[in-house]
Parts: structure tokens; C-alpha cells; sequence
């Protein structure tokens, strides 16, 4: 997870650092969220919650205006268990373009689009079967979904945001996200 964080704030820093070179106006957001999931695997459906950490930035002008780039962690707050089965979601993240309609204003609700890439590592649990009921794996793939952001008072830098997002879907187990939480704009 350390190496993934890393990646990500180096990638941010480092567009960071070309757009202030270049002059580029840019906006910069860091966010933390609660995250409630639904891991659907094998017929059942599993809750486990998540904190996640959000950082992003977002052209303001010029042809990318309304386009940018967000990166996310998120760490484990609990796990979930249906039928003697235990699922944790030990870590998960992800990557994203952001597009976003450039007539918002500061104080107007924003809707963005993610599309990315996401990873999330899924440790199971089967207490009745000692050791070899214990299994853990890593789920990448395209990753989708929509954030809303509203101010939390006129004026001010801080918005409550509301996030779905599809982490990952294959035949036989969807991972989804659905995160409330508060977003500082810089």
C-alpha cells in the first residue's frame, strides 16, 4: 500500500510541479471519507467499511478546463461476516481522470465523472477451517463512478462530498463504494 500511496503523490507532485512551472491555473483537493462497501462474491453479500483519503487537482482554464486527476487509498475500519465467512478489505487504490462541467462555480453543486483504475486487496476468512480456510487476493481492473461535491458554507474552501464508485466487476464478484465525507480546496 505504501508503494501505491507513494506512486500517486509523486504522480500528483509531479504534474503539480509542471503546471506551476508552465503557469497552468490549477485547483488542489484532499479529502477524507467514510466509506460503506458492497463486496457481492459467491451468492453473498458482504459490508465491510472502509476510511479513504483523497487527493486530486483539476485544470481551471484552457482547453482542459474541467479535467483532471485524483488518486485514493483507502484502509480498512471493519471487516464483514455472512455465514461463518469473514471478508476484510485489507487495502485498496485507485486512479482517476476526472471530468467536470467548467461553468461550475465555487459555490454550485459539482458533479464529476471518474474513470480509472483501481485495486483492491481481499482477505476471506473461514474460521472452521483452521489456517486453510484463510485466503487473500488482489482485484485490478477499469474503475468507474460519479462525485458530488456541495459547499459546506458560501464562501468557504470545505465541501461535503457523496461518491459512488464501481471498484471492480467480473462474472463472479463485484466490489462498489459508496463514501461521505469532507473535501478541503486549495
Amino acid at each position: 500500500m505504501c508503494k501505491r500511496l507513494a506512486l500517486i503523490v509523486s504522480a500528483l507532485g509531479g504534474i503539480t510541479s509542471l503546471g506551476a512551472q508552465a503557469e497552468i491555473p490549477l485547483t488542489f483537493h484532499v479529502s477524507g471519507q467514510a466509506v460503506y462497501t458492497k463486496v457481492k462474491a459467491a451468492g453473498e453479500n458482504f459490508s465491510p467499511s472502509l476510511f479513504q483519503f483523497k487527493g486530486g487537482m483539476e485544470f481551471t482554464d484552457g482547453i482542459l478546463d474541467g479535467i483532471g486527476l485524483q488518486g485514493l487509498v483507502a484502509v480498512p475500519m471493519s471487516d464483514a461476516e455472512e455465514n461463518g465467512l469473514t471478508l476484510e478489505i485489507k487495502q485498496q487504490s485507485a486512479a482517476y481522470i476526472t471530468l467536470t462541467n467548467p461553468e461550475t462555480g465555487p459555490d454550485d453543486l459539482k458533479v464529476s465523472i471518474l474513470l480509472g483504475y483501481a485495486s483492491t486487496e481481499i482477505e476471506t476468512q473461514l474460521p472452521s477451517l483452521g489456517d486453510s480456510g484463510s485466503n487473500k487476493d488482489t482485484f485490478s481492473d477499469f474503475s468507474y463512478g460519479v462525485s458530488l461535491q456541495d459547499p459546506i458554507i458560501e464562501g468557504k474552501p470545505f465541501y461535503w462530498t457523496l461518491d459512488y464508485i464501481r471498484y471492480y466487476k467480473d462474472d463472479n464478484l463485484s466490489v462498489d463504494g459508496l463514501s461521505l465525507g469532507v473535501t478541503y480546496a486549495f
